[in-house]
């Protein structure tokens, strides 16, 4: 039995191939086993019914029965499923399907429903590490972040939305809570509840959580049955997902586990991958829309209501039928053009495939292809590499080895209710999120930045690689230096890239908000805004106006100071507060939000019991903001308050302690 995969995953140093329904070939044929499903795009048809003739056309073609599974959100794409084709005949591989699908009146593409798959990348057996975050923190390495420094001049807004298409998310985990929007559940593939075994490996995928797709996007664990392993060698649960979001966006300041990168972006949790951590092409496209807010959906599915700024995907793995590349007429390549279309950035793994090329589909155009290097600068040795100019290629620190620490739990199959835990991992997983709130940030400081004006802010900023960073040798064993070509455009620079954003033409003020919390208590609370600063990075010529502008309506004062006092209300409410700073010397404002979710509240069921409120305006890229309709009316007075200076920001930072070490994923 040979098992060949079309696709492997982001986070992987070794991969063990797998298909979903590996079929045995003789040996005078090709060993590379043909898709049972592909994704035909029929040009300019009227989405949602398939052209007529189209799957006798296809039966025509293959010669064995065809079957529609779905219309695709993407226009005019469809999901058919095939029987196994005769292992004779002129159709052997699927580079020849393909060939002679797209051949066909009408046709713009095929692609195979490829499946993409989490692997483990081993994480060092030492002890310790004194500080889990030192990529965060300026401590000397060449390719720390400085964090801290970043934090000072923008801690993020709740205005943007950073959707982590993964394995879904544990909403009770307290680096998590109060951050995540509902999300969806985009798994199609309900998963049988045995896998299939050859070898004690699963070979078989899907939902594993015993359903298709619902408005659920919890993790259910992913782990295979016992006495299985799965195709990556793993037997137990990865809470991939959790782990993902939380290098972007975990909670901050509050005392336990660790920093993100953006301390108030929202997480949208769109559920991509099941059992074994694998998801299919086509769950990935249609997540895609829906994340975007297109519109294109199934009528039980409907609009998403938070559409997202960034978008996270961390799996990645070759593509043997594009040549190792992705096609112009690729469906996930245009999935992602779409998404850039609707000014959405696109942040995938480059993969780890030991300083191989930029993987599949980090590889397709307008992506920022996130790779993993160390606080030194050098690229971790599982790290993919490679510049382009279809898409950015940079590579975002992680500790010794390439080290990122992450939120998980504790269960081995199923979460434990009380087992939220942090871990370290190893793989281009986590620099993608890492990436991904460093654009957050951006949106922050400027949100009315378009993709392209992203890309270039990371890429004429990034650091360049040091002498000997890349992770290929020569002859006598030592590395190789890194050029834009071989490498990528360089180390992720999130302070140099805020700076640039803060100094485009016509600068605006920046609203530095507090970091979003879970709260216990009615109330009170003090938001406090005073690192806010003017358009010329000043704390002059500033004023203040706070709105709620999300959850039931609670009492406020000091609207109009730096400092909001949320005086009472909280109790099983979640709520945000827009603050609109005005630099009074050049007539321009900006607006952040920051939220603030009481620890009862059940954050997938909570609906405000008042009408007013959205709490999604974008706020600050003209002369003056619109701010959004706020849901109660404020009473006065207020006064200031302190601020989180930088040696409160290195002490939180200085309490991580010492993590647990498992292997990572990716």
């Amino acid at each position: 039995m040979v098992y060949t995969s079309l696709l492997s995953v982001a986070g992987l140093v070794f991969l063990t191939g797998v298909h979903a329904n590996p079929v045995t070939t003789p040996a005078t044929t090709t060993a590379t086993p043909t898709p049972m499903r592909w994704v035909i795009n029929m040009g300019d048809q009227s989405q949602g019914n398939a052209p007529a003739g189209m799957l006798q056309a296809l039966q025509n073609t293959l010669g064995v029965p065809v079957n529609m599974v779905r219309p695709l959100l993407q226009p005019n794409s469809y999901l058919v499923e095939m029987q196994s084709l005769p292992v004779l005949g002129s159709l052997q591989t699927p580079q020849a399907i393909r060939a002679a699908l797209q051949a066909l009146p009408g046709v713009r593409f095929a692609s195979p429903d490829i499946q993409l798959q989490r692997t483990a990348v081993p994480a060092p057996n030492d002890g310790a590490y004194a500080v889990n975050q030192a990529s965060y923190m300026h401590a000397g390495a060449y390719a720390s972040l400085r964090m801290q420094d970043v934090w000072e001049q923008t801690r993020g807004s709740s205005n943007v939305v950073i959707a982590v298409l993964d394995s879904g998310v544990l909403f009770e985990n307290t680096e998590l809570k109060g951050r995540l929007l509902p999300g969806y559940d985009f798994v199609s593939n309900v998963t049988p509840p045995t896998g299939t075994r050859e070898s004690g490996i699963v070979v078989d995928s899907g939902s594993n959580d015993g359903d298709g797709r619902d408005p659920d996007p919890s993790d259910p664990g992913d782990a295979p049955p016992p006495g299985f392993n799965c195709p990556d060698g793993s037997t137990t649960s990865s809470w991939h997902g959790t782990t993902v979001a939380s290098v972007a966006a975990a909670q901050s300041n509050n005392g336990q586990f660790l920093a993100g990168m953006d301390w108030n972006a929202k997480v949208l949790p769109v559920r991509v991958s099941g059992r074994c951590g694998i998801a299919t092409s086509s769950d990935i496209v249609d997540a895609f829309y829906w994340a975007t807010g297109s519109g294109r959906v199934d009528p039980t599915i409907g609009v998403n209501p938070n559409p997202a700024n960034v978008i996270n995907l961390s799996f990645a793995t070759d593509t043997p039928l594009f040549g190792g590349g992705c096609a112009a007429n690729d469906m996930v390549a245009l999935a992602i053009a779409d998404a850039r279309a609707r000014n959405v950035s696109v942040v995938i793994s480059a993969g780890n495939n030991s300083g191989g090329a930029i993987q599949y589909p980090a590889n397709c155009a307008g992506t920022i292809a996130a790779g993993a290097a160390e606080q030194d600068g050098q690229l971790a040795n599982y790290s993919a590499k490679g510049g382009s100019s279809n898409f950015l290629t940079l590579h975002a620190p992680g500790n010794s080895n390439g080290l990122y620490v992450g939120a998980s739990n504790t269960g081995g199959s199923t979460p434990n209710a009380n087992g939220s835990t942090a871990f370290l991992f190893a793989g281009t997983s986590f620099s993608a999120p890492m990436v991904a709130g460093a654009i957050s940030l951006l949106k922050a400081v400027r949100p009315s930045l378009t993709p392209s004006q992203v890309d270039a802010l990371l890429r004429d900023n990034a650091r360049p690689y040091p002498a000997n960073a890349s992770n290929s040798t020569n002859l006598v064993g030592g590395r190789l230096d890194c050029t834009p070509s071989s490498c990528g455009a360089g180390l992720l620079n999130v302070l140099a890239a805020v700076q640039a954003a803060r100094a485009l033409s016509n600068p605006l003020p920046v609203a530095n908000v507090q970091q979003s919390a879970v709260v216990a208590s009615n109330g009170p609370f003090v938001l406090d805004a005073a690192l806010s600063t003017n358009s010329a990075g000043g704390g002059a010529n500033l004023t203040f106006s706070w709105q709620q502008v999300f959850g039931n309506p609670v009492v406020l004062a000091g609207t109009g100071t730096s400092a909001l006092q949320v005086q009472s209300g909280m109790a099983g409410n979640i709520a945000e507060f827009a603050l609109t700073v005005t630099d009074t010397s050049t007539n321009r404002s900006n607006t952040s939000v920051v939220r603030l979710a009481n620890s009862a509240v059940n954050e997938r069921t909570f609906t405000p019991s008042n009408a007013g409120g959205g709490g999604s305006g974008a706020g600050g890229s003209g002369t003056g903001t619109s701010a959004p309709t706020p849901v109660a009316t404020s009473s006065g007075g207020g006064g200031g308050g302190g601020v989180l200076g930088l040696a409160g920001l290195l002490g939180m930072l200085m309490l991580f302690g010492v993590w647990r070490q498992r292997l990572g994923v990716a």
